[in-house]
């Protein structure tokens, strides 16, 4: 049996360049490999992706040791965290490191919680009493925690999540290449999920009759010298200007006013 790899930890690799991996590529041949590649004990790569494509396209017999890992949450943690270390990231990439590790962080904390058995707290989460929602306690430490092992902000994490979620791939490949920001993406995203004030709910106000009779009088004079005049948007180039409110046109309004005046 020989090393091979796995496409759920591949998906996880952040990509080298074609550059980059020529450079690799001539000094594993030049030089010979310097780091042993990490695999587990069915031989799936688990640190060492590129190597081993090198050595593949080489023809040459990687070098390789074998960890063992009691739990296979504990074994993706570690190929999260190996790439976390190696190469310089953003912080968008590092991000998309650090969600996947953070439910990793979370579903192990809960593992402990419930092996556990008790109201103590764990070293490394900080848990409160049983009687507490594990969610509500477990999530932000953990939160905390990965963000710091990624080296980012626990605010550019939860950004970094929001964005994963709802962004577009081009906006999130765009992230990668460091075209944009993680604030300006995340900041569009939010303005686009708020809900357009509705223009129809406030209450109609009481006004005095007389009162109300003499603004339409001098409304109606206003909106026939705007349309007389031919004014137009200087958005559109619309003449027919409507009130921003009811979206009533001009001409329907003074057509209005001039019925309740007759």
């Amino acid at each position: 049996m020989s090393l091979h790899l796995n496409p759920e930890y591949d998906k996880l690799l952040p990509r080298m360049t074609d550059e980059e991996f020529g450079e690799l590529k001539k000094s594993i041949e030049i030089e010979g490999q310097h780091y042993p590649i990490i695999a587990n004990q069915d031989l799936v790569v688990l640190d060492g992706h590129h190597r081993f494509r090198a050595c593949t396209e080489l023809g040459i017999e990687p070098d390789f040791e074998v960890k063992h890992f009691e739990d296979k949450l504990l074994e993706k943690k570690f190929v999260i965290e190996a790439n976390l270390r190696r190469r310089h990231l953003n912080n968008f990439q590092l991000v998309e490191l650090a969600i996947p590790l953070l439910e990793i962080e979370t579903s192990l904390a809960k593992k402990r919680q419930a092996q556990s058995g008790k109201n103590g707290r764990d070293l490394q989460l900080g848990f409160a009493p049983e009687d507490t929602d594990p969610e509500s306690t477990i999530k932000p430490k953990a939160t905390e925690i990965v963000a710091k092992r990624a080296g980012v902000s626990t605010r550019t994490l939860e950004r970094g999540k929001k964005i994963l979620e709802q962004a577009s791939e081009d906006e999130k490949q765009a992230l990668r290449e460091g075209k944009t920001s993680i604030s300006k993406v995340y900041q569009e995203i939010v303005s686009d999920n708020k809900p357009f004030p509705s223009t129809f709910e406030s209450k109609p106000i009481k006004i005095d009759p007389e009162k109300e009779l003499q603004n339409n009088v001098e409304l109606m004079a206003i909106l026939d010298k705007l349309l007389n005049q031919k004014l137009y948007c200087p958005s559109c180039g619309n003449h027919m200007l409507a009130c921003s409110k009811c979206h009533k046109s001009l001409k329907e309004l003074l057509a209005k006013f001039k019925a309740e005046i007759q």
